[in-house]
């Protein structure tokens, strides 16, 4: 199973390469026209992305999306590393993407990385007790998150949107949990990542 990752620290890679299988082919790039030089040539089944190195070139994240489409069946991870809040979770953009943390569970990336969608998984039925769906919100709770993380605060919204407080509360607890976390830092920080990938978060 051929496995790329682009991470600056070089810990994070030599803890990868410790956590992943010996029948894993492990690839250590270091810029982005490496990541994709080497998607072509190895069409790997797993790319580890830190999201810092999206910004050493100007259109990196542009790129970025187009790899993540035109490789659908590799699973992306993609790291936050512009915050310093402790997130254990994960969260799946597309189906081909997560968004996660180097605070991610052991077990929890174990499980992941036999993805049911993975062709080589090397044991799909670990990955059954685990939420694959991408993340998906309703319209008004996307024109709510905007209206967040735009500074507004609940009643500006109430007003604006003209629906009850407790509605905007309700839209803020419903994102929370889609998010996995109650910290509006780690909401922004997704959001922002999403919009930079993919257009934003589902919205249906």
């Amino acid at each position: 199973m051929q496995t790329i990752i682009l991470d600056p620290c070089r810990y994070t890679r030599l803890g990868l390469q410790q956590f992943l299988t010996s029948e894993r082919q492990i690839t250590d790039v270091d810029h982005f026209d490496q990541l994709q030089t080497g998607c072509a040539k190895l069409n790997p089944s797993v790319v580890f992305i830190n999201e810092d190195c999206m910004s050493s070139h100007p259109d990196s994240k542009e790129r970025l999306g187009s790899l993540i489409t035109e490789y659908p069946d590799t699973l992306f991870f993609i790291f936050m590393s512009r915050t310093r809040i402790h997130f254990e979770e994960y969260i799946f953009v597309r189906k081909n993407v997560i968004i996660t943390s180097k605070s991610i569970k052991a077990e929890t990336l174990k499980q992941l990385l036999n993805h049911p969608s993975l062709p080589q998984a090397q044991n799909p039925a670990s990955s059954a007790v685990l939420d694959i769906r991408p993340v998906m919100l309703s319209r008004s709770e996307s024109a709510m998150l905007k209206m967040w993380m735009s500074g507004n605060g609940t009643i500006e919204i109430s007003d604006k949107l003209q629906i009850k407080t407790k509605t905007v509360s309700s839209y803020k607890g419903n994102i929370k949990r889609k998010i996995k976390s109650p910290n509006k830092h780690i909401i922004y920080h997704v959001i922002r990542l999403c919009d930079q990938l993919n257009n934003g978060i589902y919205a249906n």
